[in-house]
């Protein structure tokens, strides 16, 4: 897959084009994903994947401080790589971009500039000015323009539909379990090792404290997880607490421990992914630093016992 940052130097023709953010690339974006593929091969023609980055809510400043990403640019890019895609095409989103309509888009950049001859949009899909447009204005376009369309439904699962927003949702839940199910992959994080307190290590369990590496990544709702984590080049299970630690500290400021079972290294500055396979249990205050090193070890049995079930 051919990734452009800059739509001048995209060169096609026939081209069989999405749009969307694609956050968290989940099941109900793969779908879209695999039935874009199967477009551009009925048409003998490229598949293009159209997204925008910065994100449109960052330009406009529409509640930037509330915005959360399931996935990076990084991560996005390498799951929509695995569908065959021929091309990521990343617009830079700007206010102009933001003024224009459906049919202006669709016209003079869509088909003047990709070569844009079959549109594939998902159940609920609206793009424009405010987007206002929906799948009966883009059917109405595609015949002014002489362009092709689908649409692709959405995919259910325990009667919800799945949608980045529901998964969002489950996650600040602490929901692991559930919003892997949507994903279709375990959710995890890229972060760096930093300085902390030594607190973890005069209670028996040391732990590396973990500074995400990008801003707007979503980070699951406070309290106690079993993880497995990737550090210089090797997995390990591992105890995650997301959280203020109110039995040792006062200042309210959330932090993210893990501790890695089994390992005893110096990773001070170095890069880790952190996998989270489910939350035991909620963060909470202790009477005194000896009942939680109790609950400490029962943490460390319940997360052992999860990871071994899982063979992990």
């Amino acid at each position: 897959m051919k990734v452009y940052s800059d739509p001048e130097s995209f060169s096609g023709n026939n081209v069989t084009v999405t749009i969307g953010m694609f956050d968290g690339v989940h099941l109900g974006h793969a779908k879209l994903l695999q039935h874009l593929v199967q477009k551009a091969k009925e048409n003998k023609g490229q598949s293009a994947v159209l997204s925008f980055w910065p994100h449109p809510r960052l330009v406009l400043n529409q509640e930037p401080e509330s915005l959360q990403f399931i996935t990076t640019l990084e991560e996005k890019t390498k799951i929509i790589s695995r569908f065959g895609i021929d091309h990521l095409i990343l617009i830079p989103f700007n206010k102009e971009l933001a003024s224009l309509t459906a049919e202006r888009f669709i016209e003079d950049f869509l088909i003047d500039k990709i070569k844009m001859s079959h549109l594939v949009v998902g159940y609920n899909h609206r793009f424009g000015k405010d987007r206002l447009a929906d799948f009966n204005v883009y059917t109405s376009l595609s015949k002014k323009l002489n362009f092709g369309i689908s649409r692709v439904d959405a995919v259910y699962m325990e009667g919800k539909a799945i949608s980045s927003t529901v998964i969002r949702q489950l996650l600040n839940e602490g929901k692991i379990e559930e919003a892997r199910r949507m994903l279709g992959y375990d959710y995890s994080i890229y972060g760096t090792v930093t300085g902390g307190q030594r607190l973890g290590r005069r209670l028996g369990y040391p732990t590396a404290n973990i500074r995400p590496n990008e801003n707007y990544k979503l980070i699951p709702s406070s309290g106690v997880y079993a993880c497995t984590i990737q550090v210089m080049g090797k997995k390990y299970g591992g105890m995650l607490n997301i959280g203020v630690r109110p039995t040792v500290d006062s200042n309210n400021e959330l932090t993210i421990e893990a501790h890695i079972l089994d390992f005893n290294q110096d990773i001070y500055s170095e890069e880790v992914e952190v996998t989270f396979i489910k939350k035991i249990r909620e963060e909470k205050k202790f009477d005194g630093v000896d009942g939680l090193i109790e609950q400490l070890h029962s943490d460390e049995v319940n997360i052992r016992n999860i990871l071994r079930s899982l063979a992990l």
